[in-house]
């Protein structure tokens, strides 16, 4: 076959010129390769595998973790500059890519450095309004700077309202790694009846243990250790994911088990109305076909007992908690009628397949926008 010349390289890169998105995705760095061997959930792309179906566009995964910087240097920065941000070395990363492309897609939030981009646009990923003292000179939420973004994904239609005032925003829901919480039953029954909490962000921890000595039942905690109380009752085993990612604690073949042999998910929430912490474990919990009992907390558009796979409960009420795990514990029909029903919308509006449609769907309708 005969190869092309150089001038007509350049004809076809004039006419159909390769457009280019570079992914600001801290926390996938060091996970992409456990990703494609099936050991990490898939949603932690966030859509990476949509993008690459775009006709034209090219993906790269920026490195910020590659990005050597002296260690006082990089906290005395990240203290007093970047202080809202995802930090110095994603800050640089983002800045060298805004020479070469066209979009940063920032899967990590608004960036600070955002006027001294190049060509590209910026879309961030917003989970929720920033607070009044987040809007400084320094700050990504600076308003000169939202307004500056190319758009926004959002992970709320409360969130979506208040962005939208400075740039194009749009509500996306998350998705769930239906493979790895494949809803199947456990490799082996458990011993004993018991309820799974686990996660990090936004936990009212103290509560659910004041629950947990009001039933017989045992709870299995996966938290940070600085909530853990010195006096644990007998039946709570608590696991300390103090240690960036969480998952170092316990791996996810085990998580998954754990998921399959529970009564069902407890996600104890600390009540802020503009909070979205927990949706990772509510996706996964209701993957796995197990009903999910929270706080009555937050913004998310997605409600346990209005969508009939789960309960809400009282903020800082362990009595509420108690009476919710009684009854699951009793009632094991019940209990696997809501886990049924949680499977079934995680199947119809939370798979990855649509979310990786929807925000190919997003990203190509922008390329063509800022042509």
């Amino acid at each position: 076959m005969k190869s092309l010349t150089a001038k007509e390289n350049e004809t076809i890169e004039k006419n159909f010129p390769l457009r280019k998105i570079s992914v600001l995705h801290p926390y996938l760095e060091d996970r992409i390769h456990e990703i494609e061997k099936g050991l990490y959930p898939r949603h932690h792309l966030w859509g990476m595998d949509g993008l690459k179906t775009l006709k034209g566009v090219q993906i790269e995964l920026l490195r910020s973790n590659s990005i050597k910087l002296p260690p006082i240097f990089e906290r005395v920065a990240n203290r007093f500059f970047f202080r809202n941000s995802p930090g110095i070395k994603a800050e640089l990363s983002a800045l060298r890519a805004s020479r070469r492309s066209n979009l940063i897609y920032s899967v990590c939030g608004p960036l600070s450095m955002l006027p001294l981009f190049g060509k590209a646009k910026l879309v961030s990923w917003v989970f929720r309004e920033p607070s009044k003292n987040s809007n400084g000179f320094l700050s990504p939420y600076e308003r000169r700077k939202l307004e500056a973004h190319g758009a926004f994904l959002c992970l709320t239609k409360k969130c979506t309202r208040f962005f939208s005032k400075h740039a194009p925003s749009t509500f996306m829901p998350w998705c769930v790694d239906l493979k790895i919480f494949d809803g199947n039953p456990p490799r082996e029954n458990a011993k004993k009846t018991f309820f799974l909490a686990n996660g990090k962000t936004g936990r009212d921890f103290k509560t659910l243990i004041e629950a947990a000595r009001l039933v017989s039942y045992e709870i299995r905690v996966i938290g940070p250790k600085e909530q853990k109380p010195d006096d644990l009752p007998a039946n709570v085993l608590w696991v300390d994911c103090s240690s960036n990612p969480p998952d170092n604690a316990i791996d996810y073949p085990t998580l998954r088990e754990w998921y399959a042999q529970c009564t069902a998910i407890l996600i104890p929430l600390n009540g802020d109305a503009d909070d979205t912490c927990g949706y990772t474990n509510l996706l996964e919990g209701m993957a796995m076909r197990k009903p999910v009992v929270m706080t009555r907390s937050g913004c998310l558009d997605l409600h346990p007992h209005s969508q009939g796979f789960g309960f809400l409960v009282k903020k800082e009420s362990p009595l509420d908690w108690a009476e919710k795990i009684n009854l699951l514990a009793r009632e094991k029909n019940l209990a696997a009628k809501l886990g049924e029903k949680g499977r079934l919308v995680a199947e119809e509006e939370f798979s990855e397949h649509r979310f990786d449609e929807e925000l190919s769907i997003f990203f190509n309708n922008l390329l063509r926008e800022i042509g």
